[in-house]
């Protein structure tokens, strides 16, 4: 029988091997744990927008349309390719560039009354003989020489845009013809047109005082006649300053000795002649002007200067004569006065007629030699002979009255001009067509 030594030595035992294995499961027995407080989540922010990458370049073409200064329309085409590097495509001048194609319908001239009657229906009935001449009319070869020049004047001046005619000057004849009475043979050049103005002329005789309102304006026209006075031209002091001035230049060693010395010779011609002789007043004097080209050559058709002409707008007949020779492609030009008569808000920026309805018949050969001051009363006697004679007249022959001339007075101090007047002188004539 055990001791009770024992029995507690084995009781001592189990307890501690419960208190051991109490304290292990109670280690092992999950905490609670209080929960925690719900945070409320912020509200996301918006991603900045990333930026779209770059697209491939893809060559294209685009086309726009528009007008340039002088009212030329034109079409621009832009096109693109694919290059080389920046370097080598900035070294290539075609990789950059411009190309014109210039365009241009060159006009057919009529002859035909129904197509001369759209500009002016009443011309018929003014003219009576015209439709008789019209029957064995024929289109002047000046019509078809006009437009050569004005399509070389663009060929030429290709390259530099800001010297084409406009739309308006370059389509400003409609036709030129031959005409000849059936029974009386009389020959008329008829030319028809729009109307410009010309200011030109100078004459110290009849007016000291010259308005000038033209940066063409010129003392000079092609008809003139001797002096009759000793009173000096208005333009004499202006003429002999810009010589002063040219020789002056000729000092500076920098200098263009070789074209300042042709501009002097012709500066000294000029002034001789601005002393010699006496010119039409384009203020004062009804005269028309044509182009240079239509005059010279053996054709009896020909006009020359101071042949004696009628300019007829709807049923009024302007007598006149050929005052002037202008630039070799430009048709229909009047002097101031007739334009004034015709349209009084003409002048030298503004002119007389834009449309193509003035008709000019020119009577070929008619200009009587040696030329003297204009005597209007002795220029309509003769215009009206020569409509007679070309089949009548019906409508008002316009009766031009003397002018009356300003008191001639004598220019300012040498040095100081009365017209302070900057003459451009036209450039020289395109050659002619081949």
């Amino acid at each position: 029988m055990p001791t009770l030594t024992q029995v507690f030595r084995v009781l001592l035992a189990a307890m501690c091997v419960a208190v051991i294995f109490g304290c292990k499961e109670k280690k092992a027995q999950p905490q609670v744990q209080t929960p925690p407080v719900p945070v409320v989540p912020a509200e996301p922010k918006e991603p900045e927008p990333m930026p779209p990458p770059p697209m491939p370049y893809v060559p294209y073409k685009t086309l726009q349309t528009g007008t340039i200064f002088n009212g030329i329309q034109f079409k621009a085409n832009l096109e693109t390719e694919f290059g080389e590097t920046a370097k080598n495509d900035r070294a290539d001048a075609a990789s950059y560039s411009v190309e014109m194609n210039v365009k241009v319908k060159v006009p057919k001239a009529h002859q035909s009354l129904e197509e001369l009657g759209k500009l002016n229906d009443k011309l018929a009935v003014v003219l009576p003989g015209l439709t008789a001449a019209l029957g064995k009319s024929k289109i002047s070869p000046k019509f078809e020489e006009l437009y050569g020049r004005k399509v070389n004047l663009i060929r030429t001046n290709l390259n530099r845009l800001e010297q084409l005619p406009s739309r308006h000057n370059f389509y400003d004849c409609e036709t030129i013809l031959e005409l000849q009475h059936p029974v009386t043979m009389r020959r008329a050049l008829l030319v028809q047109a729009d109307m410009d103005v010309d200011t030109d002329g100078s004459d110290g005789d009849r007016s000291a005082s010259i308005e000038v309102d033209s940066k063409t304006f010129q003392p000079f026209t092609s008809y003139h006649w001797a002096k009759a006075t000793a009173t000096p031209n208005p333009f004499l002091v202006v003429w002999e300053k810009k010589v002063r001035d040219a020789e002056a230049k000729l000092s500076d060693p920098k200098a263009d000795a070789p074209k300042i010395k042709t501009d002097l010779k012709k500066l000294r011609s000029e002034v001789s002649d601005l002393k010699t002789w006496s010119y039409l007043l384009g203020s004062l004097d009804p005269f028309i002007v044509l182009p240079t080209s239509m005059f010279g050559g053996k054709n009896p058709y020909t006009p020359k200067i101071g042949d004696y002409c009628v300019v007829i707008v709807d049923d009024v007949l302007y007598p006149a004569i050929i005052g002037d020779a202008g630039p070799m492609w430009k048709v229909g030009e009047a002097s101031v006065k007739l334009c004034k008569q015709i349209n009084p808000a003409a002048n030298g920026g503004n002119r007389s007629m834009n449309d193509l309805k003035a008709t000019y018949l020119v009577f070929p050969g008619t200009g009587e030699k040696p030329w003297g001051a204009p005597d209007l009363t002795k220029w309509r006697t003769k215009c009206e002979q020569l409509l007679k004679e070309f089949g009548g007249y019906t409508g008002t022959l316009f009766d031009w009255q003397p002018p009356a001339l300003p008191a001639v007075a004598t220019p300012g101090a040498p040095g100081e001009p009365a017209v302070d007047a900057a003459v451009n002188t036209p450039a020289s004539a395109p050659p002619a067509p081949r």
